[in-house]
């Protein structure tokens, strides 16, 4: 199911200006802004109230206390801990076919979800060749943010993946060519949210990679990619997030056409010339054997 935020951002681009206006001040300050009543987000969008109703029942809502549930069950299932999913995860079955169950609805509904807008705003800024692209995360995401560049290392040149300790250099050295890639799921890190804000403020272009309920980055980021993080266990999945991040892959290789095939000849070049096999699976799995052996 969508969230609110996820519908207003589907319709963005065929809105009437004065719905656009709601729109924009209920993401701005999301979903606060519609906690309150309809005068006071009309007040802050600047608009008349049955202007607010209007947007409320394009994106599906029948009248604005149905978008307050909708918001209030949002708030409630973003903050859950893992521990309070405990209850609902179905260890009563075999967890072979309620994982497989569980990763395919969630790898199906985040690619029904998505903003193609977004997606291939997205790619096409990791393609640009002007471009510097930088990706980082979070405690458990910035395993995805690193996944991304060491892949997209192989296509294009000036990728690089930020630890905490890196972004402060980076905003120190930052152009209007830098793109970040920021990974901030369910329990948002606050200084990943930070960091983006500051990056953004100071000319960067932000991708944010986040699940339904969005990161508080959103509203600043340049593009927006949800996904799925509904597990068969009681922690948050980062499979459909993993095949965000392959999605992009795939554009990016799609919008660069033949221009990565030189690049990934001196790519492969550099390794063997370090004495690495001509195979990139044993070429990463041999970094860590002792000189002379083969990693198994």
């Amino acid at each position: 199911m969508q969230t609110v935020s996820q519908l207003i951002r589907a319709h963005l681009s065929t809105l009437p200006r004065a719905e656009m206006m709601v729109a924009r001040a209920l993401l701005a300050n999301y979903p606060a802004a519609a906690l309150d009543t309809v005068a006071s987000l009309a007040t802050d969008a600047g608009v008349s109230a049955p202007t607010v109703l209007r947007l409320m029942e394009r994106i599906g809502f029948n009248g604005y206390t149905a978008l307050q549930d909708a918001l209030r069950q949002e708030l409630y299932e973003r903050s859950l801990a893992p521990i309070e999913q405990l209850s609902d995860y179905g260890a009563d079955e075999d967890p072979l076919m309620r994982s497989r169950a569980a990763f395919s609805r969630g790898i199906i509904e985040t690619f029904e979800a998505m903003n193609p807008a977004d997606f291939h705003v997205a790619v096409a800024m990791l393609s640009a060749a002007k471009n510097r692209i930088y990706a980082t995360g979070g405690r458990f995401s910035s395993i995805l943010a690193r996944n991304l560049i060491l892949q997209l290392e192989v296509l294009r040149p000036h990728t690089s993946y930020l630890t905490v300790e890196d972004r402060t250099t980076m905003l120190a050295d930052i152009t209007l060519n830098d793109v970040i890639v920021i990974v901030d799921l369910r329990r948002y890190q606050s200084s990943s949210i930070e960091f983006g804000r500051e990056a953004k403020a100071r000319g960067a272009k932000i991708v944010l990679l986040t699940d339904r309920w969005m990161s508080p980055l959103a509203e600043q980021a340049d593009a927006v990619l949800t996904c799925s993080i509904d597990a068969p266990h009681p922690l948050d999945s980062m499979v459909p997030a993993m095949a965000v991040t392959e999605a992009l892959l795939a554009g990016v290789v799609d919008s660069l056409g033949n221009t990565p095939v030189e690049r990934m000849r001196r790519y492969d070049a550099a390794w063997d010339s370090l004495g690495f096999s001509n195979q990139y699976g044993s070429r990463f799995e041999a970094a860590d054997a002792p000189s002379g052996d083969t990693a198994r």
